[in-house]
């Protein structure tokens, strides 16, 4: 791809847990179209260098989203790395998905879950001063937002807060042309699943599919959001999931 068809050429993303699975291969995606990407990862430096490695243009930055004091951090870094113009920001970090039946949910694991959708809410709040006129933000959700399987309600009720967040900010940002967007990943083939293979195996069986999504397909779901043809989508759910209603 030459850089005359690369559409994000020149184009500067931030991309939230960019080290493994989904955000991994939303990295790549972006700067295979020419972007230039800053991403977080929270332990693994080894996986941060191999994605560097993997995507020209990537540099990673350590990062804990459930510290406010760390996001706020964050974006100063990054407007200094892009000298202030950031067009592109990708929140796909979350810290923990716990599938458990309701009766089982102590008060660690709902903390657990519902802290990452906290930071998720400051660096959208941070995303809104930062992104450029005509930038775009997309949020990961995910499937259980939208399909009340067995034990996912509390891991359901955070993403679902995450997608309310992110509607509004849609709203709210509309007068200066960025595009606010929602990814919904259906189950997907990456190191972070961790149902149990009974509720996986009743998963698929509802896919019209009939089988678990690749990261590399819920990337390019998010690429299409970030494209210039999509500057008039906003405010909207993409759902990634092979046909699961």
């Amino acid at each position: 791809m030459d850089n005359h068809s690369k559409k994000l050429q020149g184009k500067n993303a931030l991309v939230t847990g960019g080290s493994r699975g989904i955000g991994r291969s939303i990295v790549l995606a972006l700067t295979a179209q020419g972007a230039n990407v800053i991403f977080t990862y929270k332990n693994n430096e080894e996986a941060a260098k191999e994605v560097e490695n993997s995507a020209k243009g990537s540099k990673s930055i350590k990062n804990d989203m459930r510290s406010l004091d760390e996001i706020n951090g964050l974006f100063e870094k990054v407007s200094n790395d892009f000298e202030g113009q950031l067009d592109i920001v990708i929140l796909n970090a979350f810290p923990e998905a716990i599938l458990k039946p309701t009766i089982m949910i102590s008060e660690q694991d709902y903390d657990a879950m519902f802290n990452g959708t906290k930071g998720i809410f400051f660096l959208l709040q941070n995303a809104a001063k930062n992104v450029a006129e005509g930038g775009k933000i997309i949020t990961i959700s995910s499937g259980a937002a939208g399909f009340a399987g067995q034990a996912g309600g509390a891991y359901g009720g955070a993403k679902s807060a995450i997608e309310r967040f992110t509607l509004s900010l849609a709203k709210e940002l509309g007068s200066k042309k960025i595009a606010v967007n929602v990814v919904a990943p259906g189950v997907t083939e990456t190191e972070g699943l961790v149902a149990p293979k009974h509720i996986v195996d009743y998963l698929v069986s509802q896919i019209p599919m009939g089988r678990l999504g690749k990261p590399d397909e819920v990337a390019n779901a998010v690429i299409l959001l970030t494209m210039p043809e999509a500057s008039w989508v906003s405010a909207q759910i993409v759902r990634a999931n092979g046909g699961l209603m």
